[in-house]
């Protein structure tokens, strides 16, 4: 990630995390859970900048986790994503939580299960008996793109569309039983104890970024998959 300056919030998941990154230089910094998570996040953000170096005035943009999630803890980081841009008149890298779980997922597989081509099925829980899921697959720069749409889905009834074998992505997986029976045969990999987290946002949003897919900050909202919510 050379040159690139980013601040990274993920805070719509069970361990919250935000980082930074300077260049070469990264910083990930791990928050309480629940509703303690918004009071640490600014001293949290603070810490991360000064570890790497930087200020918020330098950052090129802000990358937040845009969910699905919880709801509270999404609306953490995209608000406070969205004020500090409109302060700095910058602009903002929404990034997929399921995205960022693949991501995670696919840095702990080693080749060839983590090779370009690579189909990861990432999945966390939405609660109400549901999942919420993602295909993503590897590409040669070892990052994951998307295959069709995250969505929210029955626990029973999650099934990855197509034939190919797929790396299983998160803790969901084991529970969930029945779509893990129904799909053993192409289960090539699992990564359980992966989860969405503020370093792999920093790799994604650089992508992003260096492709011009980014958000102003009122166009940048968090995506929770339910109507209602």
């Amino acid at each position: 990630m050379s040159g690139f300056r980013c601040l990274a919030l993920e805070t719509g998941v069970a361990s919250p995390t935000a980082a930074a990154c300077n260049g070469g230089h990264e910083c990930e910094l791990t928050l309480p859970g629940g509703r303690k998570a918004a009071a640490a996040l600014f001293d949290a953000i603070d810490s991360a900048l000064e570890r790497v170096g930087l200020s918020l005035a330098e950052l090129d943009c802000i990358a937040f986790g845009k969910g699905p999630g919880a709801f509270t803890g999404l609306r953490v980081a995209a608000s406070a994503a969205q004020g500090l841009a409109a302060g700095l008149g910058l602009r903002l890298c929404p990034v997929s939580s399921l995205a960022s779980l693949a991501q995670d997922a696919l840095d702990q597989l080693e080749r060839p299960l983590g090779a370009p081509g690579a189909l990861v099925a990432a999945a966390l829980p939405a609660g109400r008996g549901e999942v919420y899921a993602g295909c993503y697959q590897a590409n040669e720069s070892g990052l994951v793109a998307p295959r069709g749409e995250d969505r929210i889905a029955r626990a029973e009834d999650l099934r990855i569309p197509g034939a190919q074998p797929f790396l299983a992505a998160g803790a969901v997986w084991e529970q969930c039983p029945a779509a893990l029976s129904a799909q053993r045969s192409r289960i090539i990999g699992r990564a359980p104890s992966a989860r969405p987290r503020a370093r792999t946002i920093l790799r994604l949003a650089h992508a992003d970024y260096r492709a011009g897919r980014l958000a102003s900050p009122q166009d940048a909202q968090p995506v929770y998959l339910r109507s209602a919510v």
